[in-house]
């Protein structure tokens, strides 16, 4: 198996998020999502009793189906293999503070963006991404945020790493 480069990742998810919040449509409630090897040590728990959702074998538009408000599975971090396959969906994420992470407090963020940009820190996550309509895309590896494109589509913004 072939392992994708750190920024050929970053791209696939910036494709995916896109997809996935054009596909959802004017309802779009906003995703968050974490790539990463094994679920097994991530500090997750299901929000829901399954999370046997998945009725398309497509990742975005799985996701886009459910990323609506009357969706029971809408809320929370959907884990998503290194190939971008969904693993789990509706998953409480809770990852540890990170005091040595820089926090950008001129953006209007809420607790997904810090949930993500912790988390992407943790061993075994490639990375973390989140979409809403109010903030944009954002793709974090290793306490940095990679990618951001404010909403609306507000020019894109990439971090040093990815020029």
């Amino acid at each position: 198996m072939m392992r994708s480069k750190p920024h050929d990742l970053i791209e696939q998810m910036v494709k995916l998020l896109e997809e996935v919040e054009n596909r959802a449509g004017a309802d779009f409630s906003g995703v968050g999502i974490i790539v990463t090897q094994t679920s097994e040590a991530l500090p997750i728990v299901n929000l829901r009793p399954t999370n046997n959702v998945l009725e398309s074998g497509d990742t975005a538009t799985a996701l886009a189906n459910i990323s609506h408000p009357s969706h029971e599975h809408h809320d929370g971090f959907h884990v998503l293999t290194p190939q971008l396959n969904i693993e789990k969906v509706a998953q409480y994420f809770s990852p540890p503070i990170a005091p040595d992470v820089c926090i950008d407090r001129r953006k209007l963020f809420g607790g997904r963006y810090l949930a993500a940009l912790f988390g992407s820190k943790l061993p075994g996550v490639l990375a973390t991404g989140i979409s809403s309509h109010d903030f944009g895309i954002a793709i974090f590896q290793h306490g940095q945020e990679k990618f951001h494109r404010g909403a609306n589509g507000k020019r894109p913004q990439v971090g040093r790493d990815l020029k």
